[in-house]
């Protein structure tokens, strides 16, 4: 599946995604109107919470849907779900081309752009299952400069994404999206950048940004990077 760009000559990016009936909208990896570049999907196979918690068989499953992503020409492989970080190394290690399957990955860089003394707030989908395992795995060893804020406890996000509603209802989720923030920044005073881990929350970066006054960073701030690194625009 690709987002119907015609540009052949456009290298395109593979994202791995596990199946579902979960509404994409644009914002999300997931959907292809996200990007105005070309897109390849490969289909992960498994449960949710062999993704989270980490199985010998959803590594296996990842790898294989890798290496059959870089088969069908992709010059790079992200990911479309932030906690997919706790397979970030073993992705990178089963292909030749460059990996980056969660947002978690952009906080190292996060890190040297702030002054040392500031916080990097953390919105997740959940919590309890955003581990240390998984920012390490990412390359976010510096952990007491995060402040991790979890989305389970906001209504419209628990239905649809947790629990997996199909009713979505953008209006709803932006709301329960702008209330995590809220309570993030009601954390600590020191947040000078927010990343957002889950992937259905790239739809309200801008908004988050803006009503804020804070940089933000998600996946798909990676991906054009990687977009751009591939297929680098030309001046002359």
């Amino acid at each position: 599946m690709s987002n119907g760009k015609n540009d052949v000559d456009r290298a395109a990016i593979g994202v791995l995604i596990f199946e579902g009936d979960a509404l994409r909208i644009a914002g999300d990896p997931g959907c292809p109107a996200t990007f105005d570049f070309p897109i390849i999907y490969g289909k992960v196979q498994g449960g949710f919470t062999d993704l989270v918690e980490g199985s010998p068989v959803i590594k296996q499953e990842m790898m294989r849907t890798a290496q059959d992503l870089v088969q069908q020409g992709v010059s790079a492989i992200v990911g479309d779900c932030g906690l997919m970080a706790l397979y970030q190394q073993t992705i990178a290690n089963a292909v030749q081309v460059p990996v980056l399957l969660s947002s978690l990955s952009l906080i190292p860089l996060i890190e040297l752009m702030l002054n040392p003394a500031k916080k990097i707030g953390v919105v997740t989908g959940h919590s309890q299952l955003l581990s240390e395992r998984h920012l390490r795995e990412a390359g976010a060893y510096n952990i007491d400069r995060l402040v991790i804020q979890g989305m389970e406890n906001e209504p419209h996000f628990r239905e649809i994404v947790i629990e997996g509603g199909l009713n979505l209802d953008v209006v709803l989720m932006e709301r329960d999206v702008l209330n995590a923030v809220t309570k993030l920044m009601a954390q600590d005073q020191d947040i000078a950048a927010i990343v957002l881990e889950c992937s259905n929350l790239g739809t309200f970066s801008s908004t988050v940004s803006q009503t804020f006054g804070l940089p933000v960073f998600d996946v798909n701030m990676g991906i054009k990077m990687l977009d751009q690194a591939i297929s680098p625009q030309s001046y002359h």
